[in-house]
């Protein structure tokens, strides 16, 4: 028999109560997630007959740490490449005064240890881990999964470990190791399959994520994603983007065309197709493959295929980081000063840092006037659109933009225009 009822991972339907003065009355766990204090104005966005409520973007609600700049892999997609800081770890003082500060936060849900090094590098990271789990708060981790033993994998779990992203830029050995210099597919993947029979066994379950990046070289593996997810036990896939620090990279790209034409983004006022569940096979394929290729506004049932550009999800998402050194800012994009290179255009990104946990307190730092500022500023997104532009020199530093705007200019983001994703 088949069951029509509510599949399991969906969550219980919540409602909201209009009053007798017409003012709809939201659940308090809705309010408690959305960042919403008394006195609080959100915007409320209206589209195709719905009603979108959008978070409070001055509550916090994610932090991202990271523990190390230092990694035992060097990739060929690693933007650690055009670095020129000094690497280091996140001095165990600094961590625990930070996690000091944390209970200031009353909307703060989750903690992702990530960066740009590897957090299992780290001597004490099961201790982070636990220390944060401890606080009450949901813990994630992105890492390459090669310093992975029986050991490690076992304190992991112990110490209950939320969700555990692993890097996977490739489906098949020869090309997964030709790009993560240094690491052994066979090994990261009998440590996924040790973790899934730990899961196994009852109590808690550490939900395993699986972070891919394509570029020319790998995206056919794509074809044998569920391969992997079959094997390691994988809940989730975030696939991006290559991010180009070199012409080299930049030609790997499998997104030029996209960042050219804009496609896979909304339209305002071009027409709606909205398309039906519909196979996809050998009659189907050619028509299908010319609408998403220069289509702008699809959608399936009224759901977008399409996504926003010029939309910064750390400042949407409500997120922090603080880097090893113990340095606040306010995305991945501006955690580390690095080079990129777009349209054969050289771009030096300047890392952009509004406080230091080191000696000052994460909540002035989050409330302070600048960051307030900051997070106004990238939340309007009016940038000029330097991702589409070629040959001027202001797209050699996000210095200033030709829109009058200074230091951080955000328009040739590529996180911002859905190109780069992170976990």
């Amino acid at each position: 028999m088949i069951s029509r009822g509510r599949p399991k991972d969906n969550p219980p339907e919540l409602k909201a109560r209009v009053g007798k003065d017409g003012r709809l009355v939201l659940p308090a766990g809705i309010t408690h997630r959305l960042g919403l204090v008394p006195g609080t104005e959100v915007p409320i966005a209206a589209v195709a007959g719905r009603v979108e409520i959008l978070p409070n973007i001055h509550s916090l609600s994610r932090l991202y740490i990271e523990p190390t700049s230092r990694c035992n892999l060097a990739c060929t997609t690693c933007i650690r490449n055009t670095w020129k800081e000094p690497l280091g770890d996140l001095d165990w003082a600094v961590f625990e005064r930070l996690t000091g500060q944390l209970g200031r936060f009353e909307h703060l849900e989750s903690v992702m240890f990530g960066g740009f090094g590897e957090p299992t590098a780290h001597a004490r990271i099961v201790d982070m881990i636990r220390a944060v789990k401890e606080l009450g708060l949901r813990v994630e981790m992105v890492t390459n999964g090669t310093l992975f033993d029986e050991a490690l994998l076992r304190a992991l779990h112990e110490a209950r470990i939320d969700t555990l992203w692993v890097s996977f830029d490739g489906m098949a050995e020869e090309v997964f190791e030709e790009i993560r210099r240094g690491a052994n597919f066979r090994r990261v993947v009998e440590s996924l399959k040790a973790l899934k029979a730990l899961n196994a066994r009852g109590g808690h379950a550490v939900e395993v994520g699986l972070a891919v990046v394509v570029m020319r070289k790998n995206v056919n593996d794509l074809a044998h994603l569920y391969e992997i997810v079959e094997l390691t036990g994988a809940r989730k896939v975030s696939v991006s983007n290559v991010l180009p620090y070199t012409p080299e990279m930049e030609k790997e790209m499998v997104c030029r065309l996209t960042l050219a034409l804009d496609t896979f983004s909304e339209a305002p006022g071009k027409p709606a197709v909205s398309l039906p569940r519909i196979d996809f096979n050998p009659i189907t394929r050619d028509a299908l493959l010319s609408l998403f290729w220069g289509y702008a506004n699809l959608d399936m049932m009224g759901n977008p295929i399409s996504t926003r550009t010029g939309h910064c999800r750390f400042i949407k998402d409500r997120a922090t980081f603080v880097r090893w050194d113990g340095k606040v800012a306010p995305c991945m994009g501006l955690l580390h000063s690095h080079t990129t290179t777009l349209h054969s255009t050289d771009r030096a990104i300047e890392g952009y840092v509004v406080g230091d946990v080191a000696s000052g307190d994460l909540f002035d730092i989050w409330n302070s006037e600048e960051y307030r500022a900051f997070r106004e500023k990238v939340n309007a997104f009016d940038f000029a659109p330097c991702h589409l532009c070629g040959g001027c020199s202001l797209l050699e530093t996000n210095k200033e933009d030709c829109f009058g705007n200074s230091f951080p200019a955000c328009g040739g983001c590529l996180w911002a225009h859905g190109v780069i994703q992170c976990p």
